[in-house]
């Protein structure tokens, strides 16, 4: 939405935080390790406001 409609306004490129890029799992581990974990989307955060 913000890269559709605010394109103008943004002062850094928009960034994707997603799943791996694979089918998800039957089990229960595999499958919370291949959705986004809290640390990366921090990390993802972190790096765009460049703190």
């Amino acid at each position: 939405v913000a890269m559709e409609y605010g394109f103008d306004y943004l002062t850094a490129p928009a960034v994707r935080v997603t799943g791996a890029d694979v089918p998800t799992p039957y089990a229960q581990k595999l499958e919370e390790l291949s959705f986004p974990q809290p640390d990366t989307i921090v990390g993802q955060a972190v790096k765009l406001l460049r703190l």
